[in-house]
């Protein structure tokens, strides 16, 4: 992370204390739940790939987590 604008106040150079790793994300689908990730490559504005789709939000989850069932 770098220094940067607080989005709650306005001060600047300010150094993140934590933040959300958002290269992988689960999104809902009508009847699915499917994996998505932003390639490194994609810098500032993520640009999601589906991977995988799943029945369940657990069995999504259990795969971002490197498990099995």
């Amino acid at each position: 992370m770098c220094d940067d604008k607080c989005p709650a106040c306005g001060a600047r150079d300010m150094t993140p204390v934590e933040s959300d790793d958002l290269t992988k994300i689960i999104e809902r689908r009508t009847h699915a739940f499917v994996v998505l990730r932003s390639p490194c490559s994609a810098e500032h504005s993520p640009d999601y790939e589906e991977i995988a789709v799943f029945s369940s939000h657990e069995q999504a989850n259990m795969y971002l987590n490197g498990k099995t069932q």
